[in-house]
């Protein structure tokens, strides 16, 4: 069985010189000992992961949550565990085996750990929620507990005097008389349908939602606070909006968060702002600009606020640019002023910020090409610089109270779920905590991919990678699958793919790029489709196929192509304008921007990217001419369509009018729908499922020549 072996790739240089030297994510598995097989369909069960890293205070521990599939229930379950963070120890459980927890925090003294879990409690009106939790880390380990009051991710105050949180609460409002007569009741009661006078009556993963201009029917999320040891919380703010990203100034005395005013105006795309509210709940607006502000985070002396934005799609429509707004970080006076931008000459989408403990540099992830790694700016603008390095990406980055450690989730293609890893901040002394799915490692023979550039048409440089398939013989020529990721404002990189592991397992090449549309790679790569998906993304993904056609022993009458949601958009799209491709997969596939405008739950898409709704000319003609369902005409190509029925992100609606244009057309299609699923969240058999009738959909038509599939198609025998 040929094993590949598993190298660091190069990365992208950005940004400024490191402050420090960050190891190569790179397992080393001895197979030598024993006979190792490629991944099987059935290892989907087996495969764990782990994430949410909170590192405790001192640096001495981090808390993490660990993940597994119970196939017998058909679901995911979670639990909490702890591991020494110099790597002396192994990991151990914290929470019950019974109920699923995630959402590990710390308290500021280390006494105290937050968790939610499934655990039910009854609600104020009876109605069963998830429940938060608390475990004391300063002597030997006991049952976890609730603290009273607290009916929110509990946020707790620098000085252990207080927790903060967000619940929905509904405003105290006088109760109407019901002047209906019984027969009026009746029909009220016995009607089992739905009924809306409001636009935004859906949204995906949440179903057909609740009056959302009404404060009574959705009721706000507001900040409350409660004594760490539990009583009566009191409510803070009482804005009839949602209180977002709420966190304490370091003295304890107040909190910064931000709030959409314009949340209830249905026609009003979100604008947070930033806000404040001391412990006597005087609120302060600091801005009112039009742009979307998040993630806050307080200066250590407590006078200024950073935090993430970018101008308000509003703004962005109103001026009918071509393109979206940069995403920066803004400086904010805690009294008020104009925010400013720090990071104004950087072209990367910087993630959630923190202050270093000296207030002179703000730290923050961000994408970069396939990798994601730990950049700093000083407080005051200027050079952004880049502090992890390696192929690879970093998630849920956490800081000790002293910021001198930290703890993250490290990926790479060849390491399912993840590791937990601690290292010091600027990337130096990394330690590996875990060793997650050692057992299963042992025995497989993953897929190393390959990381490539090339010139799509214009010259445009293009990052991809490559996996080489199982059994690879270079004297012969192997099938291609060209895998398109979803966004399209997205991007492929260095971490595990279930999907793409195993295509490489059955003995496929697998291709997947970050075409224009990717983010990771600048501004104007990132906006260069706006007005015109399927035109250079479509030019970049084909260069691509043809560059790999050059370079390595592939069968141009074997290739398929597949991709979801933006990526299912792109399948549709790319069978409708060449025939090169034997076979395709289209997972919750755009096919008709006409109608996906009226029933997906974001319009918004179409109205800045395609810039307007379909009653305006020009916007209505560039919907139609960039619809796959258009170009349905000439396809030939066999497509397999994998929907969920309850996907309000890409209605199924659209997969149902590629599907019956190909069956008109006598063009091989298979249709699955899949019952009681969203746009993603599938239960881990629908997962399989699909996996599975992909599998044999490749196995069908890529397992012999095209030839054979093209005659099959005319009846040929």
């Amino acid at each position: 069985m040929r094993t590949l072996v598993r190298a660091a790739h190069s990365v992208r240089p950005v940004g400024a010189v490191a402050l420090g030297v960050w190891l190569s994510l790179v397992w080393a598995v001895d197979l030598t000992a024993q006979e190792t097989r490629p991944l099987t369909l059935e290892d989907y069960f087996r495969i764990e992961s782990v994430g949410s890293p909170a590192i405790s205070p001192d640096g001495r521990q981090v808390a993490f949550v660990r993940t597994r599939t119970l196939s017998g229930e058909d679901r995911r379950h979670s639990e909490i565990w702890l591991v020494p963070a110099d790597g002396s120890g192994d990991p151990a459980r914290l929470t019950s085996p019974a109920f699923s927890a995630s959402n590990p925090e710390w308290s500021p003294d280390g006494r105290l750990l937050s968790f939610s879990s499934t655990r039910s409690v009854v609600g104020p009106e009876g109605e069963m929620r998830e429940s938060y939790w608390f475990l004391r880390m300063d002597r030997p380990a006991g049952e976890a507990f609730r603290v009273e009051g607290v009916d929110g991710t509990p946020i707790f105050s620098p000085d252990d005097r207080w927790i903060a949180f967000t619940s929905a609460t509904r405003p105290q409002v006088e109760p109407q008389a019901d002047t209906r007569t019984e027969f009026e009741r009746e029909i009220d009661e016995r009607f089992d349908g739905r009924m809306y006078d409001w636009m935004n009556y859906r949204f995906d993963r949440r179903g057909y939602l609740p009056d959302p201009r009404d404060p009574s029917a959705s009721p706000p999320r507001e900040l409350h606070i409660v004594s760490r040891e539990g009583g009566t919380p009191r409510q803070l703010t009482s804005l009839d909006v949602d209180v977002q990203g709420a966190v304490w100034r370091p003295d304890g005395g107040a909190l910064a968060f931000t709030a959409d005013a314009y949340q209830r105006d249905e026609y009003t795309y979100e604008r947070a702002d930033v806000w404040t509210v001391d412990l006597s709940g005087q609120t302060t607006q600091l801005t009112d600009d039009g742009y979307h502000y998040s993630s806050p985070a307080w200066s250590p002396n407590g006078e200024l606020i950073v935090v993430r934005g970018y101008e308000g799609l509003d703004l962005v429509i109103e001026r009918e640019q071509d393109h979206g707004s940069p995403i920066d970080l803004f400086v904010v006076p805690a009294t008020g002023g104009t925010p400013r931008n720090i990071t104004a000459e950087w072209d990367l989408m910087p993630g959630a910020p923190n202050w270093s403990r000296d207030g002179k540099y703000i730290y923050f992830t961000t994408g970069v090409g396939g990798d994601t790694h730990l950049f700093r700016v000083s407080a005051d603008g200027g050079q952004v610089e880049q502090t992890t390095h390696g192929a690879r990406r970093l998630r849920g980055v956490t800081v000790s109270a002293d910021f001198e450690s930290m703890a993250y989730q490290g990926n790479s293609p060849t390491q399912p779920g993840g590791d937990i890893f601690a290292a010091r901040i600027d990337g130096s002394g990394e330690r590996r905590l875990t060793t997650n799915n050692e057992a299963l490692m042992a025995e497989l023979s993953l897929s190393e991919p390959e990381r490539i550039t090339y010139a799509s048409r214009d010259g445009t440089p293009i990052e991809a990678w490559i996996h080489y398939p199982n059994e690879y013989d270079p004297h012969r020529e192997h099938p291609l699958i060209l895998v398109i990721h979803g966004g399209p404002h997205g991007a492929y990189g260095n971490d595990f793919s279930f999907q793409r592991q195993l295509l490489a397992a059955q003995g496929y090449f697998v291709l997947y790029t970050n075409p224009r549309g990717s983010t990771g790679y600048g501004e104007d790569f990132k906006w260069a489709i706006w007005g015109g998906w399927g035109v250079l993304d479509y030019q970049d993904l084909m260069s691509g196929v043809d560059y790999v056609l050059g370079r390595y022993p592939i069968d141009p009458d074997r290739m398929g192509v597949t991709g979801g949601s933006y990526g299912g958009f792109m399948t549709n799209w790319v069978i409708g304008h060449t025939d090169r491709f034997a076979a395709a997969v289209a997972r919750a596939s755009i096919s008709n921007w006409m109608s996906d405008y009226g029933v997906a739950d974001i319009p918004r898409t179409k109205e800045s990217e395609f810039f307007g709704p379909p009653w305006e000319k020009d916007s209505r003609d560039r919907m139609i001419r960039l619809s796959p369902i258009t170009y349905a005409g000439a396809v030939t190509t066999p497509t397999l369509f994998l929907h969920g029925e309850l996907d309000h992100r890409v209605p199924i609606e659209e997969a149902e009018q590629m599907y019956v244009a190909l069956k008109k057309r006598r063009v091989p299609a298979v249709f699955i729908r899949y019952p009681d699923s969203y746009h993603g969240g599938w239960t881990p058999w629908r997962q399989v499922h699909a996996l599975y009738h992909e599998l044999k959909w490749w196995e069908k038509h890529l397992g012999h020549s095209r030839n054979h599939a093209a005659q099959a198609r005319s009846g040929v025998r």
